[in-house]
């Protein structure tokens, strides 16, 4: 199941790293929004390397590359951060005005700085050689207060990136930008397919501290789809946007004649 929905996940994050990454190349001159086309890039390129780095081939190929354990599991992670956190940069450039922007930039990379500086130590302390950090392993207390704090941020920051799109969603229906709308909206349903994401392996955790877990057998199911979910509607949302936008920018100048 990991192989192919991470497999899958990769080619569309493949594309769409290139597609945004020839918009921002193509406007760089451009002073506004330049935040914001830089860190969709830079989403784009981190989810794609996060979810390559799950892809079983790839996971026992870094880890036997680099002899440590783990090793792509912690990369995942981390590019998981790295992808939600410029998500959040890239949708409060779009919605704040000048004069709370930085602060609110700060604010966000202070977050994200803080989750990983809590998640490196818990993994360099908890894991060993045949263990990895799953739910399977949820028995370990290690694991399970690792991936409560990886969780959480992701639950977090999807919900705030749920609350942007749907707000930038509803502005762009006002102004008959139905490209942007649709893509916006798409987006908003990935950002609840994170949450979703989220909630499912957090309820199996806590669950399990209270002795009473739900099947594995299930949650190893439903949290790669859910993840492999919200991977391809972000990337394909965000794409559309990024096409409304461009749509709209060449509609202006013939309105305007």
């Amino acid at each position: 199941m990991d192989g192919i929905v991470f497999g899958l996940c990769t080619l569309f994050g493949l594309a769409g790293t290139a597609l945004s990454g020839r918009e921002a190349w193509r406007q760089r001159t451009r002073n506004e929004y330049r935040i914001a086309r830089f860190t969709r890039a830079a989403a784009f390129g981190v989810c794609t390397l996060g979810v390559a780095l799950a892809v079983p081939s790839i996971e026992d190929l870094v880890e036997s590359a680099t002899g440590m354990n783990n090793a792509a599991k912690l990369g995942a992670h981390i590019c998981a951060v790295l992808w939600c956190g410029s998500l959040q940069l890239m949708l409060v450039d779009w919605s704040y005005n000048q004069e709370v922007l930085k602060a609110s930039l700060y604010a966000r990379v202070a977050f994200a700085v803080c989750v990983l500086a809590a998640m490196l130590p818990l993994f360099v302390n908890t894991t060993s050689e045949g263990m990895e950090f799953t739910t399977e392993y949820a028995s370990v207390p290690g694991v399970t207060v690792y991936l409560m704090v990886y969780l959480s941020y992701v639950a977090i920051t999807c919900g705030e990136i749920a609350f942007l799109c749907s707000g930038m969603a509803l502005i762009a229906r006002r102004g008959g930008h139905s490209w942007s709308t649709r893509g916006l909206a798409l987006s908003t349903v990935s950002a609840l397919l994170g949450v979703a994401y989220a909630a499912s392996k957090g309820s199996y955790l806590v669950t399990h501290y209270l002795r009473h877990p739900w099947s594995l057998d299930i949650e190893e199911i439903v949290s790669p789809v859910l993840a492999g979910l919200a991977v391809i509607t972000l990337i394909t949302g965000l794409t559309m946007a990024m096409v409304g936008k461009r749509l709209a920018s060449r509609k202006v100048p013939v309105s305007s004649t």
